[in-house]
């Protein structure tokens, strides 16, 4: 046996296919640009979140509260809890009856 490593072999060089995104092949010519499709709309909230949103807002129209556009994000999260506790709010937000004799 000999002391002497064996002499390495050389190696095809690696080639790896060029790569670029399709906005960047657009860009080049070497694509068409593509048709972008419609962007999701949100779905519709539940039939109880909706009674919810409705119920909320008769009450705060009840009380001569008018919601600004910065109210809706907070009346869409409390549209999202218990009917009962959503109940319970709208009884809150009512006016007191006062009975007069």
């Amino acid at each position: 046996m000999s002391d002497e490593a064996p002499a390495p072999r050389p190696a095809p060089p690696r080639r790896q296919p060029l790569m670029a995104d399709v906005e960047t092949l657009v860009d080049m010519g070497v694509l068409e640009e593509q048709p972008q499709p419609p962007p999701d709309e949100p779905p519709a909230p539940p039939p109880e979140e909706e009674a919810n949103t409705l119920a909320l807002d008769e009450a705060l129209a009840g009380a001569g509260i008018q919601p600004e556009p910065a109210d809706a994000a907070a009346i869409a999260e409390l549209a999202k809890l218990d009917p009962a506790v959503v109940d319970a709010i709208t009884r809150w937000v009512q006016p007191a009856q006062t009975e007069e004799k």
